[in-house]
């Protein structure tokens, strides 16, 4: 029996497969952590979204704004950094289904943009709505322009 467990201890894919479940605890852990810190991040970009809306003072709007900004990049990385763990792509919902579902929901919003604009009196908010659509259409462009690429890039293969 002694020689038996010799052989084992002496068997390097005994040891790589007490390395590989190590290793496999390591990175689930290591995926947990980061999709909490992906949820805080979340939430810090809707706390300073609300701040925003009502921030008067211009510095401390830039402020919020560089947050913002920040957080969106932060989590970006998290993003890709599970995708590896996970084993995929981080393009991986980069699909024809996603991208047509992205679109539908930009229309939509620029629609309820629409009817906000029908039901306020203030013409500056009427301007900051208008100006909003415009962006809604942008993105609505850029969408369908990221649609044909996925097409023709799934055509050549």
């Amino acid at each position: 029996m002694n020689r038996n467990l010799d052989k084992i201890r002496n068997n390097k894919d005994y040891d790589i497969g007490i390395l590989g479940l190590e290793d496999f605890k390591r990175k689930q852990k290591l995926y947990n952590l980061l999709k909490s810190q992906y949820e805080a991040e979340l939430s810090e970009l809707t706390h300073y979204m609300e701040l925003l809306g009502s921030m008067q003072n211009n510095l401390i709007r830039t402020y919020f704004q560089t947050l913002l900004t920040d957080g969106l990049k932060h989590v970006q990385y998290i993003s890709a950094m599970m995708s590896n763990i996970e084993g995929g792509s981080s393009s991986r919902a980069l699909t024809s289904k996603g991208i047509a579902k992205s679109i539908s929901e930009e229309k939509e919003s620029r629609d309820l943009l629409y009817s906000c604009i029908e039901m306020t009196d203030d013409p500056e908010s009427k301007s900051v709505l208008r100006s909003i659509i415009v962006d809604e259409d942008h993105h609505i462009k850029i969408l369908e322009h990221i649609s044909e690429l996925i097409e023709s890039s799934s055509s050549k293969q």
